[in-house]
Parts: C-alpha cells; sequence; structure tokens
C-alpha cells in the first residue's frame, strides 16, 4: 500500500473512531445504536469520493470502534462481525452509486441530493439490519427489542449520513465556498438561541418550539444554497448534541428531536439544491446573455460597416467617372466641361461625407432632422446622378406627383438615399433583362400626413418567397447583392414614421416607400 494512502486510511480511522466517540450518548442498551452516528456519514462519504481504494480502512473503522469505545459490550468476534457487517453495508452502498454514476459528487442539482438520500437510506437499512439482526441472533437483544433497535440504528445513521456526508462532499468538491461573514454569525447565534428556547423554557415540548430551527436553516439555505444548509445543519446537530449531553427529557422526547432532525437535514438538502439549481441557472442565463450581448455588437459593427461601404460606393463610382469625364475634357482642350466635372466630383466628395455621417446615425437610431424639401427637385437629383447608368442601359424614368405631396418633410440626406437606393435596384434589374425598359415614380399622399413613393420598373420583379417574406432586412434580387440597399430604405422609412413594402408590379416589381411628412 502506498504510503500516503496508508496515511489517508490512518487518519479515517482515527476520524471514525472519535466521531463515533463523541456521539456515544444514550446508546441502546449499550450498544452502537445512537441517536447520531456521523461516523457512518463519513464512511459513506469516503468510499465515494476515494472509490474501493479505502475499502481496508472502511471495513476496519468501526471494528476499532467497537473496541475502543464499546469494549467488553459484546464479545470481541461480535464486535469484529458487526463492524465488518457496518462498514461493508456503506462501503457496497458507496460503490454502487459511484460504480453506476448515480450523482454528481458535487451535488449541483435536486436529483443528485436525492439518489444521495436514497443512498444513505438504503446503506443505513442494510447496516441497521446486519448489526441488530446479529445482535438477536446472538442473545444481547431480547426479540421485542429487535425492531425498536432496528428503528433506532437506522434513523442514527440516516441522520449521521445527511449531516456529514453532503458536508464532507461539498468540502472537496466545490473549491470555492461563498463568503462566511456577520451574516453568517448572525444564523449561527439564531440557532443558539433557538436551542436555548427548546432546551431552557418550561413546557417547551408542550409549545413544539423545536420547529423555531427550521427559521435560522431556511435563512442559511436561502442565502448559501446547499452549502449554507450544510453548515446549518452541522450546527444544529452539534448543538443538539451538547444540549441532550448537558441533560434532555424522557426517551422519547429524544425520538422526537431524530424526527425533527431528519426533517429539517431533507429539508435543507432540498431547499438548498433548488436554490443551488436557481442560481447556477441565472449564472448560465447571465452568461448567455453577455455572449449574445457581444455577438450582437459584432453584428451591429459588420452591419455599419456593410451598410456604409454599400453606400458610399455609389459615390465613389460616380467621382471615378466624373474623373475620367475631366481628364478626357483636359486631354481635348474642353477646359468649361472639365471644371463643371470637378464640380461634380466636389458634390460627390460631399454626398460621400454625408452619407457616412447620415448613416451612422440611422444605424445608431438617432434622430431624423426633417426639414421641408420640394419632391420634384429631390426626384431631380436623382436624375441627375442616375443619369449616366439610365442612358447606359437604355431606361427611362419618369415622376408623377400628385396632388398634396409637391413638398416632403423629412432628413434630405437619408431621404434622397433610400430613394437612390430603390432606383439603384430597379437600374440594376432592367439593365439584367438587356433589352432596356421604364421606372416609373409616383407621388403620392397616402393619408392625412403621410406621402407615399411608389416606384415600378419593368425588371424581372421579385421572386415569390421573398414577396411572402416581405419587409426583412437584407433583402436583393441580384446575384451578387446584399439586400443593404433596400435595408437601409426601410430603416430611413420606419425613422420617418412610415414604411417600405414590396409587391409584384405586373410585369416587374413594385416598391412603397411611405414617410410620415414632418416625422
Amino acid at each position: 500500500m502506498p504510503r500516503n494512502a496508508l496515511l489517508t486510511g490512518l487518519c479515517y480511522v482515527a476520524a471514525y473512531v472519535g466521531l463515533d466517540y463523541v456521539s456515544f450518548i444514550e446508546a441502546y442498551q449499550g450498544h452502537a445504536i445512537t441517536p447520531w452516528s456521523p461516523g457512518q456519514g463519513l464512511a459513506l462519504a469516503v468510499v465515494l469520493l476515494g472509490g474501493a481504494r479505502h475499502a481496508p480502512a472502511v471495513l476496519l473503522a468501526p471494528v476499532a470502534a467497537g473496541f475502543i469505545v464499546r469494549s467488553g459490550s459484546v464479545p470481541p468476534l461480535v464486535h469484529v462481525f458487526d463492524g465488518l457487517l457496518i462498514g461493508g453495508s456503506y462501503l457496497a452502498a458507496g460503490l454502487y452509486a459511484r460504480g453506476h454514476g448515480l450523482l454528481d459528487l458535487r451535488l449541483s442539482s435536486v436529483r443528485d441530493v436525492l439518489v444521495l438520500m436514497l443512498t444513505a437510506l438504503g446503506a443505513a437499512a442494510m447496516a441497521a439490519g446486519g448489526y441488530v439482526g446479529t445482535l438477536g441472533w446472538a442473545g444481547y437483544l431480547a426479540a421485542w427489542q429487535v425492531a425498536e433497535g432496528f428503528l433506532r440504528f437506522l434513523v442514527g445513521d440516516l441522520i449521521g449520513c445527511l449531516v456529514v456526508t453532503p458536508l464532507v462532499l461539498l468540502v472537496f468538491g466545490r473549491p470555492r465556498w461563498p463568503p462566511l461573514g456577520w451574516e453568517a454569525a448572525l444564523q449561527v447565534a439564531a440557532i443558539v438561541l433557538a436551542l436555548v428556547a427548546i432546551f431552557a423554557l418550561p413546557h417547551a415540548s408542550a409549545y413544539q418550539l423545536f420547529y423555531l430551527l427550521f427559521v435560522p436553516l431556511l435563512w442559511a439555505t436561502l442565502r448559501a444554497g446547499l452549502v449554507g444548509a450544510s453548515l446549518a445543519l452541522a450546527v444544529i446537530q452539534v448543538g443538539l448534541v451538547v444540549a441532550i449531553r448537558l441533560g434532555h427529557g424522557p426517551g422519547v422526547e429524544l425520538m422526537s428531536f431524530q424526527t425533527l432532525m431528519i426533517s429539517l437535514a431533507a429539508t435543507g438538502l432540498v431547499f438548498g439544491s433548488l436554490v443551488g439549481e436557481r442560481q447556477a441557472t441565472l449564472t448560465r442565463l447571465a452568461h448567455q446573455q453577455l455572449a449574445l450581448s457581444r455577438a450582437l455588437r459584432l453584428r451591429s459593427m459588420g452591419e455599419v460597416a456593410t451598410t456604409i461601404a454599400h453606400e458610399v460606393n455609389q459615390p465613389i463610382t460616380s467621382i471615378k467617372t466624373f474623373a475620367g469625364i475631366a481628364r478626357d475634357a483636359v486631354a481635348s482642350g474642353r477646359y468649361e466641361s472639365a471644371m463643371t466635372a470637378m464640380g461634380k466630383i466636389r458634390a460627390e466628395c460631399d454626398r460621400a461625407s454625408a452619407i457616412i455621417s447620415s448613416t451612422r446615425g440611422l444605424l445608431r437610431r438617432q434622430a431624423a432632422r426633417p426639414q421641408p424639401m420640394r419632391t420634384e427637385q429631390v426626384l431631380g437629383d436623382l436624375r441627375e446622378l442616375l443619369l449616366d447608368r439610365l442612358d447606359a442601359g437604355g431606361i427611362k424614368l419618369r415622376a408623377r406627383v400628385g396632388a398634396g405631396a409637391e413638398t416632403v418633410v423629412g432628413d434630405p440626406v437619408q431621404v434622397r438615399q433610400a430613394l437612390y437606393n430603390i432606383l439603384d435596384n430597379s437600374i440594376d434589374a432592367i439593365a439584367g433583362t438587356g433589352s432596356g425598359g421604364t421606372i416609373t415614380v409616383d407621388v403620392h399622399p397616402s393619408g392625412p400626413s403621410s406621402i407615399e413613393f411608389a416606384i415600378r420598373d419593368s425588371g424581372p420583379g421579385f421572386a415569390r418567397d421573398v414577396i411572402e417574406r416581405a419587409p426583412v432586412p437584407l433583402v436583393t434580387t441580384k446575384p451578387d447583392g446584399t439586400g443593404i440597399g433596400l435595408s437601409v430604405a426601410r430603416s430611413v422609412a420606419e425613422a420617418h414614421g412610415g414604411g417600405l413594402a414590396i409587391e409584384h408590379g405586373q410585369p416587374g416589381s413594385l416598391v412603397k416607400l411611405r414617410l410620415k411628412n414632418g416625422a
């Protein structure tokens, strides 16, 4: 046997014998049948933690306690046999639970606590049956005493397991414990006061004052979960043992305290595990919310970058076109045309700057800066910007402004950009057919304070599935498109109190941009 294993085994045997000695009070007929058996709880915890390698120590400890604590109560052979029965019962139960993976030793769920309680009950029943049966067979207990002895042994062992085993498992399974501060001191003080009331006040049993112990137990449980419950149960049990040693009532009261202790232990462990599960759920939820927030921030950054790149690409393309025109004009001596092209380049640079500022504000959900604009002027500016592409594709752009729609109130950059994006999509759609076409813009009032821009083109139109799931962000009909254009247009419409709708144009497509005039 390795030196460390031997030292661990000796320490365990010493701890078991010490616990058996301090708990050897009110022994039934002088045997190992006591109100509280903490040694058995330690045995079960050691087997669950270490497995079969602790088997020699677990079997030896009850035998050693029999000779040291209860020497002379029965012949040595009975001490050996009974000790092996007790140790073997807890060894078998612990190995079964460990080998089949029935519980997480960190006791992280209600299921783990319930399995531990059932394992302790099974081990205590086996040990009680073996021990009391042996004493009855050997004639040390009368026939009528066997049943009573079995019940007392079972209850005492079960209390020891429910108090000691979870505490030991938590000590070795949870390196991080909640800090024990002034509140823990107040909880201990509340336990002491409850014990004083139970044992010092007259007629305490008649008033059932022992239920006062539930108050500090639940306090500790709700504040610190299973750890708080285990520590509170240990303090309560030690306090009961001290009080009983100092003086207690008749035996029936002792049995009532045993019943109380089982109720306290079961309540504390179950509620403690429920609190632990809730805290774990809240922690996981907080981590998930943090991860989701991080993902949304990254997504928003990507959307901002993609949107600005998409929008700025349009004036950059125009700048490139006008720069080519200016170069050709200078080369041929047409300086007036070159100056005109240079002016348009400057205007496009200003437009790119405005697009970046306006799009950033839109994506940040900043308020639009509305101002009156002449509708025909807005459409004329857009026609001029798109004139080269319209001519290159053989596309005619027609605009009709209805009565009551002569003026639109909104953010000039955002409104122009939204309409530009829709017209840009229509031009690309028609150009893809290779046969030219027509784009018609109808502007008319759509309500008491709303204006609608209906852009209809003669292109291939939107696919049916796009119509059915619209309006959604990032909708596109281009083979290499991202759908950012329509997404920005929809955001502009919503920022102005309106909306965006796409429909079949029969033929082509129909996009309706509705703005609340003055939003």
